[in-house]
């Protein structure tokens, strides 16, 4: 005997291609007829979601009604006036608790006749008859969701069920696999938003940092992902990158305003993420993947020098980031030697290139350190591979680096 889920589906899929009517539907299942009708009636009513969210504005007037409320409860507890407040309180349950206990009573009903079509909506992906109910579930789960630190964690956890359906459509709707990746670009956003609104409230910096961490991990499984998908869908897991490296730049530079230190700390170990994966795929000689995960690198560390601008503003810290950016240097050089050793001519270009972004990172950084006279045991040049040939060498060093911290000018 079929499922009630599956026979709903496949009478949502009829109706919609014009191959039945509700009736006709009805008719085929007649002992299933009083659960199925009002399933129906729901799931085809639904639509996709419009992008609706509570304002800041509605969250602070709900929690200071609520407060009020709170207050005004106990104050009445405290009154010796048992008698009028009795009669307050009769009033009220008589005015206000019947037709809540009404609505609270229709909405059950409702959500028992949602109840199948949500469950089998779960594991619904785009382009299926039943991915728009899954949305709409989420979006009333965000739009309940008034704390911020909770809707943080909510929309990581849609990121990471958009993700989970970018690997599920590889093999079934490659054509779908764009709506899913747009859908990971908007949660990781509201995802960011949310973080960033609990700072702003005088929340800690902790959920921008729990954000960051989360988006390297994305990048981690999308490369799993770039790995194993068919050529034609590689576009849309590098648009995914795309969004992931857009969101971690976001969520640090928020996170730099608070704590530069740890920002520049999750900074420096996603550029390292990314030489490992431009390393590995030049073993292999995985050219184009090599170029995309040395782009990478270079975004981000050009990116490492504004948190030290971020942090020039804070004392101790633009120290304790210059430090990191200059330290990271020699092994940053020293993986693209070997990337620069492996790669055919043709890309040797874009290894150069990575190696001028990372000795310009290197040259702020003493530059800062210098200033503060804390450079300590850091070279004040930045240590190219021994392997780098010296006429490679030259054109990757500005003259003005070679001197630089030498009183040259």
């Amino acid at each position: 005997m079929k499922r009630i889920e599956d026979i709903l589906v496949q009478c949502i899929e009829d109706i919609q291609a014009g191959k039945a009517s509700l009736g006709d539907c009805l008719e085929r299942h007649p002992a299933m007829r009083r659960q199925l009708e009002p399933l129906l009636r729901i799931a085809l009513s639904i639509q996709e979601p419009p992008d609706i969210k509570p304002s800041n504005a509605f969250k602070t007037r709900t929690r200071g009604y609520l407060i009020e409320h709170i207050r005004a409860g106990k104050a009445a507890e405290r009154t010796g006036r048992a008698g009028f407040w009795s009669n307050v309180r009769r009033g009220w349950k008589t005015v206000w608790l019947k037709p809540l206990a009404t609505a609270a009573a229709l909405m059950l009903v409702v959500l028992a006749s949602v109840a199948g079509t949500t469950y089998a909506a779960q594991g619904s992906l785009p382009g299926d008859t039943l991915y728009p109910v899954k949305l709409g579930m989420e979006q009333i789960r965000r739009v309940l969701t008034i704390d911020d630190r909770a809707g943080t964690e909510l929309e990581l956890k849609f990121a990471a069920i958009r993700l989970g359906e970018i690997e599920a459509l590889v093999n079934r709707q490659p054509d779908e696999i764009g709506v899913a990746v747009s859908g990971y670009g908007r949660n990781l956003n509201l995802s960011i938003e949310r973080a960033e609104h609990v700072v702003s409230s005088g929340g800690s910096a902790g959920m921008l940092e729990a954000v960051a961490l989360a988006i390297s991990g994305h990048l981690s499984m999308l490369d799993r992902l770039e790995d194993s998908v068919p050529e034609p869908t590689e576009d849309a897991i590098w648009n995914a990158e795309g969004i992931a490296i857009n969101g971690h730049v976001k969520t640090l530079r928020a996170l730099a305003r608070q704590n530069p230190g740890r920002a520049a700390e999750i900074n420096l170990e996603t550029m390292q993420g990314r030489l490992e994966r431009a390393k590995a795929k030049s073993e292999e000689g995985a050219v184009k993947e090599v170029e995309i995960a040395l782009g990478q690198f270079e975004e981000l560390r050009r990116f490492g020098e504004e948190l030290s601008e971020i942090a020039k503003g804070r004392g101790d810290d633009a120290r304790t980031v210059n430090e990191l950016n200059a330290r990271a240097t020699a092994g940053q050089l020293e993986i693209l030697g070997f990337i620069y050793g492996r790669i055919p001519e043709e890309m040797k270009e874009a290894v150069e290139r990575a190696m001028r972004v990372s000795i310009e990172g290197h040259e702020q950084a003493v530059e800062g350190l210098q200033q503060h006279g804390a450079l300590d045991d850091i070279p004040e040049e930045p240590p190219l591979p021994d392997e780098i040939p010296e006429d490679v060498k030259g054109r990757i060093m500005k003259p003005e680096s070679q001197g630089l911290g030498k009183g040259q000018p």
